[in-house]
């Protein structure tokens, strides 16, 4: 467990007579980005109220902040007066103290506020915590049409004249000038609080015979409907006043009515929402499973029955089974009293899984993720924390579900990029989920097809066991892989080629045969960049260092990174011209190529862009597993664990867009998408093929892909990690700066690697075991008007990397914030770019 750190919440400095030994005081996280916790004093009217994981309102400093109790029972302090937690307090606890102490690790291990890791891990919308806001004066649009585009001034102005109302993050330094000038002004907002639903209920008073009450009183019953509105409420214990008005539009009249002569009631009482998804039916469930199935269960079951913590990683290749075995482990532990929690590491899978799970084992499965509104989650939550749910499956956020008595922890695709949380705090949900199940004596599975080279290497030193499947299930073979060399592949026509003719004659003779495609490129939008016919340069989003991508479906240019959108009809910010030349191709773009050349192919489309309305995504999938679908083109989202036993076909577009990451692991990327999206062929009857169309055919993690190879792959790769002193032989810690003025982030860089080689020379002994690398700036020097340089550290000893960073934060903290200049720490980075 992380150790304790607190701070005393103080109204005197002076000392005190100390309080009477039965007082007692608690320790806090308040929802503010600060390290330490606080101690608050308990009234004695709320003495029996707070428990571990209340959510209550604290004084801090000058305001009110939310808080949550960490530990309760402490001896109060004998030198100061504590503030008391304000009257504002929950009936129930939103987690207990095995979650308490998880969060405090995390804090502790990402070098994160503890405030902002509870934050993250509850639903949104408990925090009451105000944020700024501002909105546009009309001196400001005055001032904002006769100002040079190019300003820092003109980007903060017209960000807020579209966005009023919304929470900022600027710095006081930029904004005060723009308050100052009367162009803005600046308020404090309280967020919405989510609170539970309520619904308002009519049930009858007493047993009522409907027919007896019918024929007493003909001649009461002489509204619209009316007769059939008394046999519904009273052949019913309640229904919900919502579902009467949506049959009957007198409801309302008819209920006051029936009240007041004593034959109904209303009453409300708390109500789940329901974000269940439909069932998608799975495409094969059997009945008997494969040796290899029951030997890998056979070895989850005795570790589940041993009770205590295990680690093991189920090295399966695609099609080979692993669901089914998730699904009876599940079963395995539910029949011990266990509970579960199954990770995914995308939303739409999550759907999918959650339609297997809940096909088998009924409404004591639920779904718990970020697309769920505020109150789904809330419900969802309170739900879990009230023992009547046995089996949660959601991304990464399920990982800080409330079970009581968890057991067992399934992470699938454990390889998978999307566990690892961007935003700050910057936790790796895989890593956590070994640490929670560590915690809790649960067993944790790791399973995938292509693990990650940290997993498999874990299984190497036998940290992890390792439970092999190296076959598909009822003996069908892995797909055919064929290697496309585009630099072979010339187009006479000299137009930009999307589609080789090898992948256009396999897709063709699918579709005649009656069976289904994959086309997988990992890029959306329709044209990657547009550049300028007269001064060459590309069109670029003003707030970040990147190309803005065409949206054919709205005619829209937008950035991918700070949702900044314009015109296709943009001027040239260089030269001032509208005429653009258009390169590389997008989801969108190949979708239109599909159409162009198969119009009688049935196509869609599956990226972020395609399934921004709820439940899109399911729609999509429901009709591809019912083969109303014949080609589906998307990103991704596509490669991750579906079982379509209709397709056939799997066309890699372009496998060199992974290989382009500035990244050390580029290469088990490239090696991991390929072999993933590869699988999702050939899971039927028929055998499948896939075409891989790259540039780089010699590439290791591309030929060890095409041969199903991953023991080659990770020999080639662990070797090149070797020489060069990346994970898993040693741990990274990213340091980036982000600032407004591009001068002031750089200084500060190099300010920064000063303040770290100082540190080091007073630990002369230790100092060879770090390396620092940087600073530099980062390869997207720029992401919503802030300039970013980072710092690599490298060492083995993880406590000694964090120390250091504490230590260097510590001194570097005044400057950095008297430069506007933030201080971001990312713990064992994923992504570098």
């Amino acid at each position: 467990m992380a150790p304790k750190s607190y701070i005393l919440d103080k109204t005197d400095k002076a000392p005190i007579d100390r309080k009477d030994d039965h007082s007692t005081c608690v320790r806090v996280a308040v929802m503010l980005p600060v390290k330490k916790t606080f101690l608050y004093e308990i009234p004695d009217y709320l003495i029996n109220e707070i428990q571990v994981g209340t959510r209550v309102t604290v004084p801090f400093k000058n305001r009110k902040v939310t808080g949550y109790v960490l530990e309760k029972g402490l001896p109060y302090p004998s030198d100061f007066q504590l503030k008391p937690l304000a009257e504002e307090v929950d009936p129930t606890p939103f987690f207990d103290k095995d979650l308490a102490m998880f969060f405090e690790w995390i804090a502790a291990y990402y070098m994160q506020p503890i405030g902002k890791v509870i934050e993250c891990a509850l639903p949104a919308g408990l925090n009451i915590t105000p944020y700024k806001t501002a909105s546009i004066t009309d001196k400001g649009l005055g001032a904002i049409e006769n100002m040079d585009t190019g300003s820092k001034a003109y980007r903060l102005l017209r960000w807020i004249r579209e966005n009023p109302g919304k929470r900022f993050t600027f710095s006081v330094k930029d904004i005060y000038p723009l308050q100052k000038k009367g162009w803005i002004r600046v308020n404090y907002r309280e967020p919405k609080k989510t609170t539970p639903l309520k619904l308002k209920f009519v049930r009858p008073v007493k047993d009522i015979n409907p027919d007896h009450l019918l024929s007493e009183n003909p001649d009461l019953i002489r509204a619209k409907g009316e007769k059939d509105f008394l046999e519904e409420v009273l052949a019913s214990p309640c229904i919900s006043l919502k579902d009467l008005t949506r049959r009957f539009k007198n409801a309302r009249y008819l209920v006051n009515k029936w009240e007041g002569k004593g034959i109904v009631e209303t009453y409300t009482r708390e109500v789940y929402r329901d974000p269940a998804g439909s069932i998608i039916t799975p495409a094969f469930s059997p009945l008997k499973l494969h040796r290899q199935q029951e030997k890998a269960l056979r070895s989850l079951k005795q570790l589940i029955d041993k009770g205590k913590y295990a680690s093991c990683l189920l090295f399966g290749v695609t099609g080979s089974g692993k669901t089914e075995v998730y699904i009876r482990a599940a079963e395995h532990a539910l029949s011990l009293n266990k509970k579960i929690i199954i990770l995914v590491p995308e939303i739409a899978l999550s759907v999918y899984m959650e339609s297997i799970f809940r096909d088998r084992m009924g409404d004591r499965v639920i779904i718990y993720h970020s697309k769920l509104s505020r109150g789904e989650r809330l419900d969802q939550w309170q739900r879990m924390s009230r023992g009547e749910a046995d089996v949660v499956i959601g991304t990464r956020s399920a990982i800080f579900a409330p079970l009581p008595n968890l057991g067992l922890i399934i992470v699938d695709e454990e390889h998978d990029l999307s566990y690892k949380q961007e935003p700050p705090p910057h936790y790796h949900a895989r890593d956590m989920a070994v640490v929670r199940a560590r915690m809790q004596d649960a067993v944790i599975v790791l399973g995938s097809g292509t693990p990650s080279v940290q997993s498999y290497n874990n299984c190497i030193n036998k940290k992890f066991f390792m439970i092999s499947m190296p076959e598909r299930v009822t003996a069908r073979p892995l797909p055919e892989i064929q290697i496309v060399d585009l630099k072979k592949e010339k187009d006479k026509t000299k137009r930009e080629r999307i589609l080789s003719p090898q992948l256009k004659r396999e897709i063709k003779d699918t579709l005649e045969k009656g069976n289904q495609s994959i086309l997988f490129l990992n890029r959306r939008g329709f044209h990657q960049i547009l550049l300028c016919r007269f001064c060459g340069k590309p069109l670029k989003c003003p707030n970040c260092d990147v190309t803005l991508t065409h949206h054919i479906t709205d005619n829209m240019l937008r950035c991918h990174y700070c949702a900044f959108h314009t015109t296709e009809n943009s001027k040239c910010p260089s030269c001032g011209r509208s005429v653009f030349k258009p390169y590389g191709f997008g989801t969108q773009k190949l979708e239109e190529e599909v159409q162009r050349l198969f119009p009688d192919a049935r196509t869609l489309r599956i990226d972020t862009d395609s399934i921004r309305k709820k439940n899109e995504i399911f729609r999509i999938l429901k009709n591809f597993s019912e083969h109303k679908t014949d080609i589906l083109i998307g990103t991704q989202l596509i490669t991750k664990g579906y079982d379509f036993p209709g397709v056939t076909l799997v066309g890699i577009v372009a496998a060199d867009l992974s290989l382009g990451f500035p990244d050390f692991r580029a290469g088990e990327r490239t090696f991991q998408i390929i072999s993933q999206v590869a699988g999702r062929s050939g899971r039927g009857n028929q055998k499948g093929k896939v075409i891989v169309q790259t540039f780089n055919p010699e590439h290791y993690a591309i030929d060890a892909a095409a041969s199903h190879n991953y023991e080659l792959f990770f020999e080639q790769e662990t070797g090149l990690r070797k020489q060069l002193g990346y994970p898993p032989f040693s741990h990274l810690v990213c340091i980036r700066l982000e600032g407004n003025s591009k001068k002031h982030t750089a200084d500060m860089a190099s300010f920064l690697r000063t303040t770290i080689l100082n540190v080091l020379n007073k630990w002369p002994v230790l100092k060879r075991d770090v390396q620092v690398l940087g600073p530099v700036e980062s390869p997207i020097s720029r992401i919503k008007g802030r300039y970013r340089w980072q710092i690599l550290l490298k060492s083995k000893k993880t406590a000694l990397q964090k120390h250091l960073v504490n230590e260097v934060e510590k001194l570097s903290k005044n400057s950095l914030t008297s430069n506007g200049v933030n201080f971001v720490i990312d713990v064992d980075p994923y992504n570098m770019v």
